[in-house]
C-alpha cells in the first residue's frame, strides 16, 4: 500500500549469520567490560581494538540486513571517532578511510549478488562515507586542539606549582611572621617565624586561630566585621607576654577570601628606641653634671660652713639643715640619672631562672631579716632558662623587692612576697611575677608608675621603677604592673627569646 511505512528487519537476508554475530558480540561486550575494569591491556590498545571489532560487527549486520538501506550505517561514526580519543594519529585516519572504502565496497558486492542496479544504495553509501570522512577530519582537528590545550594546561599547572612552591619558600624564609587564615578562622598556612612568635604550637593546620592566639583572633574578628577589606594594623600582647604588631590584609574576593596576617616582634624596634633614648639621656646628663652639680656642690659646701658658726639661733640652724637635706637629695637624683646614662651595653648570659632567684632571695632575706615563710618561690618548669645580664637582673629584682619591703606594710614582718614564673601555653616568652600582699597602688597613680622622677615618697628619687624598666628594655624584655583583684602589687617581667 502506498504511504504505508516500511519496516526493515535486521538480519533478514541471513538470519543464521545474524544470530551468530549478535551472540558473539554479547560475549565480546562482557570481555571488554572485564578488561576495562582491570585495565589490561592498555586502555589505548583496548580503544583501538574494540573500535575495529565494532566496525566489523556493524558491517556484518549491514550485510545480513541488506546494506545501508537498513538505516544503521550512521552508527559507524561512533567507532570511527573513538580511536582519535584513545590513540590519535595515522592509525585513526586510516581506520576512517578503510571504513568508507569498505562501506562502498559492501554496497557494490550486495548489488552484484542481487544482479540489480543499486544506484540509490550506492549514493546513500557515498553520502554516508563522506559524512564519516568529514566527521573524522573534524574529530582529528578537535582532538589536536584539545591535546594542545591539555599540554598547555599541564605546563601552566607545572608553572603554578613551581610558583606556589617558590612563594611558600620565600614566605618560610621571611623574618617576619606570616599566617594565612580562612574565612572560618582556620589556619591555612604559617611560616617558621610566625610559628616561633606564637609559641611553637603543635598540630596547628586547619585549627582555629583562637586556639593558639586568642588575643590575635579577637583583633581578627574585629577587623573582619568592622574594617575589612581595608588593611589595618594593631598592637597586642600574645598570651599576655610577647608584644606583637599585626597587619591584616584581605586575599581573594569578598565572597571567597582568605586573610594574610603579618606578625612583627616589636622588641627589636623597642631596643632601637631604647638606644636613642639613652643617647639623648646621656647628652642631658652631661649638661646636668656641668650646669647643676657644680653649683649644687657649692651650695652644700657653703651650708656646711655656715652650720659651724657659733652665732646661729635655732631657726637658722633648722634652715641650714633643710638646705643640706635637699642638696643631698638633689645630688642623689643626679647620681641616679648619671648611673643610668652610663649604663654599659648589657652582657647577656644564659641563666637558670630558678637557681638564680633562689640565690638572690637568700641574700635579700638575710639583709632584710625576713623569715623563710615570708618569701615563696615557684618556677615551672624548674629548668627554665633565660638570657639576661646578671648585674641588671640583680638591680631590677633588688629594686622591686626593696619597694615591697619598704611600702607594702608599715611593719615589714607582715610582708608576704611571692615570686612566680613560667611559660604560658603557646608562647615563647617567660613570665616572672613579683607579688606582695600590701595595700596596692591607687588606680589614678598606675599610669605614672614608670615615669622618671615620679614618686609618692619624700625619701625616694622617683627613678627606681623607671631604671628597672629601662634595664629590662635594654635586655630585650619588658616590665609592667598588673592590678590584682585580691589587693597587693604585682610587677611582671616578660623575658623574650627564652630557651629551655
Amino acid at each position: 500500500m502506498v504511504g504505508q511505512s516500511k519496516f526493515v528487519q535486521l538480519g533478514a537476508q541471513n538470519k543464521e549469520l545474524f544470530g551468530w554475530i549478535t551472540a558473539t558480540y554479547l560475549l565480546i561486550a562482557i570481555i571488554s567490560n572485564l578488561s576495562s575494569y582491570f585495565q589490561w591491556p592498555d586502555l589505548a590498545i583496548q580503544g583501538v581494538g574494540y573500535s575495529i571489532i565494532d566496525i566489523l560487527v556493524l558491517f556484518v549486520i549491514l550485510y545480513t540486513s541488506g546494506g545501508v538501506s537498513v538505516g544503521i550505517g550512521i552508527l559507524l561514526v561512533v567507532p570511527v571517532l573513538i580511536p582519535y580519543i584513545c590513540a590519535p594519529g595515522q592509525v585513526s585516519i586510516a581506520m576512517a578511510a578503510m571504513t568508507g572504502i569498505c562501506l562502498i565496497g559492501l554496497e557494490i558486492w550486495l548489488g552484484l549478488q542481487d544482479g540489480l542496479n543499486n544506484t540509490t544504495s550506492l549514493t546513500h553509501s557515498g553520502i554516508l562515507t563522506s559524512f564519516i570522512l568529514l566527521a573524522s577530519w573534524l574529530g582529528d582537528r578537535w582532538i589536536r586542539k584539545a591535546d594542545e590545550m591539555a599540554k598547555l594546561a599541564n605546563r601552566r599547572g607545572i608553572d603554578l606549582a613551581n610558583l606556589s612552591q617558590l612563594n611558600q619558600s620565600i614566605l618560610d624564609r621571611l623574618e617576619s611572621g606570616i599566617v594565612v587564615v580562612e574565612t572560618s578562622g582556620a589556619i591555612r598556612h604559617m611560616n617558621a617565624a610566625a610559628w616561633h612568635l606564637l609559641g611553637n604550637p603543635g598540630n596547628w593546620r586547619s585549627k582555629p586561630l583562637a586556639v593558639f592566639a586568642p588575643e590575635l583572633d579577637k583583633h581578627y574578628q574585629q577587623w573582619i566585621h568592622e574594617v575589612s577589606p581595608r588593611t589595618a594594623s594593631y598592637d597586642l600582647r600574645h598570651q599576655q607576654a610577647t608584644e606583637l604588631r599585626v597587619r591584616f590584609t584581605q586575599l581573594g574576593t569578598q565572597t571567597r577570601r582568605n586573610t594574610l596576617i603579618n606578625l612583627e616582634d616589636t622588641s627589636e624596634q623597642r631596643e632601637k628606641v631604647q638606644g636613642v633614648k639613652l643617647a639623648s639621656l646621656g647628652q642631658l646628663t652631661a649638661s646636668i653634671a656641668h650646669e647643676i652639680r657644680n653649683p649644687l656642690g657649692a651650695i652644700s659646701h657653703a651650708a656646711q660652713l655656715m652650720s659651724e658658726s657659733q652665732n646661729l639661733d635655732k631657726a637658722d640652724t633648722r634652715l641650714l639643715q633643710i638646705i643640706q637635706a635637699n642638696a643631698k637629695r638633689m645630688n642623689l637624683t643626679i647620681e641616679s640619672v648619671l648611673n643610668l646614662s652610663r649604663k654599659k651595653e648589657p652582657k647577656r648570659e644564659r641563666l637558670p631562672l630558678k637557681g638564680w632567684l633562689h640565690s638572690f632571695l637568700r641574700d635579700f632575706m638575710l639583709q632584710h631579716n625576713l623569715k623563710e615563710k615570708q618569701v615563696t618561690l615557684f618556677i615551672e618548669p624548674a629548668d627554665l632558662m633565660i638570657e639576661f645580664d646578671p648585674a641588671h637582673l640583680h638591680q631590677i629584682m633588688w629594686n622591686l623587692c626593696r619597694n615591697a619591703f619598704k611600702y607594702a606594710h608599715e611593719n615589714p614582718q607582715k610582708l608576704q612576697l611571692d615570686i612566680q614564673g613560667g611559660t604560658p601555653a603557646h608562647s615563647r616568652d617567660v613570665l616572672l611575677n613579683i607579688i606582695d600582699n600590701g595595700r596596692g597602688i591607687p588606680e589614678d597613680l598606675r599610669q605614672r608608675l614608670f615615669e622618671p622622677f615620679f614618686t609618692t615618697s619624700t625619701q625616694g628619687t622617683g627613678l627606681g621603677l623607671f631604671m628597672a624598666r629601662e634595664l629590662c628594655l635594654s635586655n630585650g624584655s619588658a616590665l609592667e604592673y598588673l592590678a590584682l583583684p585580691t589587693g597587693g602589687c604585682c610587677f611582671r617581667i616578660v623575658f623574650s627569646r627564652a630557651t629551655h
